[in-house]
């Protein structure tokens, strides 16, 4: 690949860009490709099947691609939750489930109401445990490849290892690894991952992998004219005919996202294929050590400071966007960010890095 992919992105002109984690910015021909569908929607010429609906199969393709897994495991959806959900609304009662602490609520709650509603166990403990405290009569497992605040990577092969043995199934949030950490798609029963972040999707795009001999465990209550055997073949009455993969998950396409997100997934793919994806993980790792902390793995570096207001106004001095929140400073790479941003971020938040402590 000889072009250089920072060079399809504008960033604001004196904005250091370290917030990947919180939405990832979009590629020019992303917005491109939606601008002319806009515009087509305007003026009314737009074939919404042709134009449209079916650009998603791309992205589903690519997706697939990029994880490693067939099309066919593949669903379309327009945010993780309403893969957990899915997955949890087969949990039968007294179902036992082990999730990892500290987890985002998008993947924590839908389990949580169905231990609320449907009598399931869930119970929370640290992820570096999980693995050994699955046993004989554990459903399923729940967990984020990689840590949203702190960009930790998570056991993933032990725990599909451990739950393999017990027969147990294995649910990954890998919003915050996908693309640069491997979820084991091929491996884990489940994968949602949110498109908008590291994926540089827009928002209302998000994906479900499910392992083929899964597809039967999960119910489809989210069935639509779009999770059909074939959507476009019939619109009003019965019978009840879904499509055999992935795709009886998929909830009807909102268009003009998902014709971005076939876009910059096209890119990542590509990037993936060329080596640029490994790179970004090595600049996080360069940024980590610079700032005097161990590299996480992923792209996420999270820079513990003394004083988070003192750190807050630091960083809006400096036209830095990064997450702030309570234990840290959360930056996160992409194949946009530069030496210079390295640079600028250690400049910055070097001086107000106090000594890393283990978390509650």
């Amino acid at each position: 690949m000889d072009a250089d992919p920072a060079d399809l992105f504008r960033p604001a002109d004196g904005l250091t860009y370290l917030d990947s984690a919180t939405y990832g910015l979009a590629p020019r021909p992303t917005i491109t490709a939606m601008k002319e569908a806009l515009a087509a929607w305007e003026a009314g010429t737009a074939r919404w099947i042709e134009d449209w609906d079916v650009v998603a199969e791309d992205a589903r393709a690519h997706f697939a691609d990029i994880v490693g897994v067939q099309p066919a495991n593949v669903a379309l959806l327009p945010a993780a939750s309403v893969g957990v959900g899915t997955v949890a609304a087969g949990l039968r009662p007294g179902a036992r489930v082990l999730v990892a602490e500290r987890e985002f609520t998008s993947l924590l709650f839908p389990l949580l109401v169905a231990e609320q509603q449907r009598g399931v166990t869930v119970t929370i403990v640290p992820v570096d445990e999980i693995a050994d405290r699955i046993e004989a009569g554990t459903d399923l497992v729940a967990f984020s490849s990689v840590h949203m605040q702190t960009g930790r990577v998570a056991p993933v092969a032990d725990i599909i290892a451990a739950a393999d043995a017990a027969g147990a199934r294995v649910l990954i949030d890998a919003s915050h690894g996908i693309p640069f950490v491997d979820p084991h798609a091929d491996r884990a029963d489940f994968v949602v991952c949110a498109a908008y972040k590291h994926l540089l999707c827009p928002r209302g795009t998000a994906f479900l992998t499910v392992r083929e001999d899964r597809t039967a465990d999960l119910v489809p209550w989210n069935a639509n004219w779009r999770a059909a055997d074939d959507p476009y073949g019939r619109y009003v009455g019965g019978p009840l005919t879904l499509a055999g993969t992935a795709a009886r998950f998929d909830v009807s396409m909102a268009w003009h996202p998902w014709i971005g997100a076939a876009t910059s997934l096209k890119l990542i793919d590509e990037w993936r294929r060329a080596g640029v994806l490994d790179g970004v993980r090595q600049r996080a790792a360069v940024l980590a050590e610079r700032l005097g902390l161990s590299a996480s793995g992923s792209s996420i570096v999270a820079v513990p400071v003394a004083d988070m207001d003192e750190a807050r106004m630091a960083l809006e001095r400096a036209h830095i966007k990064a997450g702030v929140h309570t234990t840290a400073v959360r930056l996160s790479c992409h194949v946009y960010t530069t030496s210079a941003d390295v640079d600028r971020a250690v400049e910055v938040l070097g001086p107000l890095v106090r000594a890393p402590r283990a978390e509650p």
